[in-house]
């Protein structure tokens, strides 16, 4: 079955099903993120599309790490046009994607930060991947969907 745009997840993206699931996607461009000062840091790599509203990070050797779907507006992107998991839209509430994928593994209730008001954050985990979904807050719908291999999510246990 697949998943869309998550299917990357894992994969080279040299690999050819990687490469037929980017081509989806003609605007997304290589970006590299140095580290810093601090040179024992490696530098970080994107593949990245405002036009798509598609955020791809990708490791040194070019396996996809983590995948992000942004709301328009979000972070200046556009609003991601592919089907969301579990076929959602970002106008969905919370209880909507509670509904359609079951129960979080984790929930962040909303908060502030200094002026800044953060949306509640789920996490469902999958066996393959897990996705966070961080709301706009007073929940008007999906700010951010993140998608990334379970080994990655800070706090996950991942069974032998």
């Amino acid at each position: 079955m697949s998943r869309g745009i998550l299917d990357l997840l894992g994969r080279n993206i040299a690999s050819d099903d990687a490469a037929a699931l980017l081509a989806a996607y003609p605007f997304l461009k290589p970006e590299i993120q140095d580290a810093g000062v601090d040179d024992a840091m490696e530098a970080v790599k994107y593949l990245r599309s405002e036009r798509d509203g598609l955020l791809i990070k990708v490791s040194e050797e070019g396996d996809v790490l983590t995948i992000f779907l942004m709301s328009e507006g979000k972070d200046g992107f556009s609003q991601f046009k592919g089907p969301l998991p579990g076929m959602l839209a970002f106008s969905a509430t919370r209880r909507e994607v509670v509904r359609t994928l079951g129960a979080p593994a984790v929930v962040h209730p909303p908060r502030k930060l200094g002026s800044f008001e953060l949306g509640e954050l789920m996490r469902f985990d999958m066996p393959a991947y897990s996705v966070h979904f961080q709301f706009r807050s007073g929940d008007a719908g999906i700010e951010l969907v993140t998608a990334m291999l379970p080994h990655l999510v800070p706090g996950r246990s991942i069974e032998a």
